[in-house]
């Protein structure tokens, strides 16, 4: 069954829905359709059509997707480089999971995602579309800490070796960011990539124990292992505006790459 609206434009109608989760489509205003769903076939859209209409009817307080940019900044680096082995420290209801199992399977890539969340209930929902998007042969979806030494040797096995990204999107907790960047760095591949989501300003705010958030685990990480760090919108605060800066997401993104 063909889809009745042209590839690229896609998702230039949720530009007209009042939901705070398209605030990309938006602050843009774009009459194209970001890579990201570009790249799916009319099966896999259907899927994420699915997402978003039973997501946001089902989890009315917030669906916590990480949205277009950090997943377009991931599309980049994963499928310009044919990546094949990628943790995913967090992945709640499954948006960031699917489009990187989209990404695995258009490259052929099989035990290509390791994603771990530490509740089950969501991970149920993810899993539920994982299976519809067919994505069961990409992607291992496990219930626990993505702190828990037991995951490096777990995620290495199930990719058949060493993790070449890191994704982090989790607690959001500075404390626990600082055990999942100990854990993780030394599983890397050498010259492979942590990448944290929620570094600005603004998200500090998203850690409930008060210390900081992701922004000063990773600025403090970074600084004491003598490794460089790439803060992308970290200014980004409370009144943000995604009109007025070139990455329009007020969350921000951290990259740090292992030295080879």
């Amino acid at each position: 069954m063909k889809s009745t609206i042209a590839a690229s434009q896609r998702s230039v109608p949720f530009k007209k829905r009042e939901h705070g989760r398209y605030w990309w489509f938006q602050t843009t205003q774009a009459d194209y359709t970001p890579p990201i769903f570009a790249m799916l076939d009319d099966d896999e859209w259907r899927v994420m059509l699915s997402w978003y209409e039973e997501t946001e009817r089902d989890f009315p307080a917030g669906t916590g997707e990480c949205n277009v940019p950090a997943m377009s900044m991931l599309l980049g680096l994963v499928m310009g480089n044919n990546i094949s082995r990628i943790v995913q420290c967090g992945h709640f209801i499954g948006f960031s999971t699917l489009i990187l199992g989209f990404m695995a399977r258009r490259m052929g890539h099989k035990h290509s995602i390791y994603s771990v969340d530490i509740d089950a209930r969501v991970t149920e929902v993810t899993r539920g579309y994982v299976r519809r998007a067919k994505l069961d042969d990409y992607v291992m979806l496990r219930v626990g800490d993505s702190a828990d030494p037991q995951t490096g040797p777990e995620a290495a096995a199930y990719l058949r070796g060493a993790p070449q990204v890191v994704f982090i999107d989790s607690s959001h907790e500075a404390g626990h960011t600082l055990r999942e960047l100990g854990h993780w760095f030394p599983q890397l591949q050498p010259g492979g990539f942590l990448i944290m989501h929620d570094v600005s300003d603004f998200a500090v705010a998203f850690d409930g124990m008060g210390n900081g958030g992701v922004k000063s685990a990773v600025s403090t990480w970074a600084k004491n292992q003598n490794l460089q760090l790439l803060m992308i919108n970290d200014f980004a605060g409370p009144h943000h505006h995604g009109d007025r800066t070139v990455y329009k997401d007020a969350c921000g993104l951290g990259i740090i790459q292992k030295p080879s």
